[in-house]
Protein backbone atom coordinates (compact mmCIF):
# COMPACT_ATOMS: atom_id res chain seq x y z
CA UNK A 1 0.00 0.00 0.00
CA UNK A 2 2.82 2.40 0.94
CA UNK A 3 4.50 1.77 -2.42
CA UNK A 4 1.28 2.64 -4.25
CA UNK A 5 1.02 5.92 -2.35
CA UNK A 6 4.63 6.79 -3.16
CA UNK A 7 4.08 5.85 -6.82
CA UNK A 8 0.89 7.93 -7.07
CA UNK A 9 2.61 10.88 -5.39
CA UNK A 10 5.51 10.63 -7.83
CA UNK A 11 3.18 10.41 -10.83
CA UNK A 12 1.20 13.42 -9.60
CA UNK A 13 4.40 15.43 -9.21
CA UNK A 14 5.57 14.39 -12.69
CA UNK A 15 2.23 15.33 -14.25
CA UNK A 16 2.28 18.72 -12.53
CA UNK A 17 5.85 19.42 -13.67
CA UNK A 18 4.97 18.40 -17.23
CA UNK A 19 1.90 20.66 -17.23
CA UNK A 20 4.01 23.58 -15.99
CA UNK A 21 6.51 23.00 -18.80
CA UNK A 22 3.69 22.88 -21.35
CA UNK A 23 2.37 26.21 -20.05
CA UNK A 24 5.76 27.85 -20.61
CA UNK A 25 5.59 26.93 -24.29
CA UNK A 26 2.70 29.41 -24.75
CA UNK A 27 4.45 32.38 -23.14
CA UNK A 28 7.69 34.30 -23.32
CA UNK A 29 9.04 35.03 -19.84
CA UNK A 30 11.69 37.55 -18.85
CA UNK A 31 12.87 37.50 -15.24
CA UNK A 32 14.47 40.40 -13.37
CA UNK A 33 13.93 43.05 -16.04
CA UNK A 34 15.42 46.38 -14.94
CA UNK A 35 13.05 49.35 -14.73
CA UNK A 36 14.85 52.64 -14.01
CA UNK A 37 12.99 55.15 -11.86
CA UNK A 38 13.35 58.94 -12.26
CA UNK A 39 15.79 59.10 -9.32
CA UNK A 40 18.06 56.40 -10.77
CA UNK A 41 16.89 53.51 -8.57
CA UNK A 42 16.36 50.25 -10.48
CA UNK A 43 13.29 48.16 -9.74
CA UNK A 44 13.03 44.59 -11.03
CA UNK A 45 10.08 43.00 -12.77
CA UNK A 46 9.14 39.67 -14.29
CA UNK A 47 7.32 39.86 -17.61
CA UNK A 48 5.01 37.19 -19.05
CA UNK A 49 3.76 37.78 -22.59
CA UNK A 50 2.13 35.89 -25.43
CA UNK A 51 4.49 34.06 -27.73
CA UNK A 52 2.82 35.36 -30.89
CA UNK A 53 3.83 38.65 -32.48
CA UNK A 54 1.73 41.74 -31.91
CA UNK A 55 0.81 44.29 -29.28
CA UNK A 56 -1.24 43.43 -26.22
CA UNK A 57 -2.80 45.09 -23.17
CA UNK A 58 -0.63 45.06 -20.05
CA UNK A 59 -1.65 43.94 -16.56
CA UNK A 60 0.69 45.40 -13.95
CA UNK A 61 1.16 44.42 -10.34
CA UNK A 62 3.63 46.16 -8.01
CA UNK A 63 4.20 44.13 -4.87
CA UNK A 64 6.20 44.09 -1.64
CA UNK A 65 5.42 40.35 -1.31
CA UNK A 66 7.85 38.95 -3.95
CA UNK A 67 7.12 39.06 -7.66
CA UNK A 68 7.69 35.31 -7.96
CA UNK A 69 4.28 34.76 -6.37
CA UNK A 70 2.59 35.68 -9.66
CA UNK A 71 4.02 32.94 -11.86
CA UNK A 72 0.79 30.96 -12.41
CA UNK A 73 -1.26 34.06 -13.13
CA UNK A 74 1.42 35.37 -15.47
CA UNK A 75 1.40 32.26 -17.62
CA UNK A 76 -2.39 31.98 -17.65
CA UNK A 77 -2.96 35.62 -18.62
CA UNK A 78 -0.27 35.43 -21.33
CA UNK A 79 -2.11 32.45 -22.82
CA UNK A 80 -5.18 34.70 -23.05
CA UNK A 81 -3.45 37.58 -24.84
CA UNK A 82 -2.17 39.78 -22.01
CA UNK A 83 1.27 40.98 -21.04
CA UNK A 84 1.69 40.57 -17.28
CA UNK A 85 4.32 42.57 -15.43
CA UNK A 86 4.91 41.82 -11.77
CA UNK A 87 7.35 44.17 -10.08
CA UNK A 88 9.01 44.14 -6.68
CA UNK A 89 8.47 47.58 -5.15
CA UNK A 90 11.41 49.72 -4.08
CA UNK A 91 13.59 48.07 -1.44
CA UNK A 92 11.87 44.69 -1.57
CA UNK A 93 13.35 41.43 -2.86
CA UNK A 94 15.25 42.09 -6.11
CA UNK A 95 14.55 45.84 -6.37
CA UNK A 96 17.06 48.47 -5.27
CA UNK A 97 16.49 51.23 -2.74
CA UNK A 98 15.09 51.33 0.75
CA UNK A 99 11.53 50.32 1.51
CA UNK A 100 9.45 52.91 3.30
CA UNK A 101 5.83 51.75 3.08
CA UNK A 102 3.90 53.92 0.60
CA UNK A 103 6.56 56.66 0.42
CA UNK A 104 7.67 56.07 -3.18
CA UNK A 105 4.64 54.25 -4.59
CA UNK A 106 3.14 57.26 -6.38
CA UNK A 107 6.22 58.23 -8.40
CA UNK A 108 7.48 54.68 -8.87
CA UNK A 109 4.02 53.56 -9.98
CA UNK A 110 3.75 56.41 -12.48
CA UNK A 111 7.22 55.70 -13.89
CA UNK A 112 6.44 51.99 -14.19
CA UNK A 113 3.10 52.54 -15.95
CA UNK A 114 4.75 54.89 -18.46
CA UNK A 115 7.55 52.35 -19.04
CA UNK A 116 5.05 49.48 -19.48
CA UNK A 117 2.90 51.44 -21.95
CA UNK A 118 5.97 52.13 -24.12
CA UNK A 119 7.15 48.51 -24.39
CA UNK A 120 7.27 47.30 -28.02
CA UNK A 121 4.72 44.53 -27.37
CA UNK A 122 2.34 46.79 -25.39
CA UNK A 123 -0.70 48.33 -27.06
CA UNK A 124 -0.39 51.28 -24.67
CA UNK A 125 -3.20 50.17 -22.36
CA UNK A 126 -2.05 49.36 -18.82
CA UNK A 127 -4.32 48.07 -16.05
CA UNK A 128 -3.32 47.28 -12.48
CA UNK A 129 -4.60 44.54 -10.21
CA UNK A 130 -4.29 43.18 -6.68
CA UNK A 131 -5.47 43.68 -3.12
CA UNK A 132 -3.97 44.72 0.22
CA UNK A 133 -0.74 46.73 -0.14
CA UNK A 134 -0.69 45.80 -3.82
CA UNK A 135 -4.12 47.38 -4.25
CA UNK A 136 -3.03 50.53 -2.46
CA UNK A 137 -0.12 50.99 -4.90
CA UNK A 138 -2.71 51.43 -7.66
CA UNK A 139 -4.37 54.41 -6.00
CA UNK A 140 -1.33 56.38 -4.90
Amino acid sequence: MFRKIILLTGLTFLATATAAQAATADAVVEHGVAVKMRDGVTLRADIYRPKQEGTFPVLLQRTPYDKRGGVSFGYKAAEHGYVVIIQDVRGRYSSQGEWYPFKHESQDGYDTVEWAAALPYSNGKVGMFGGSYVGATQML
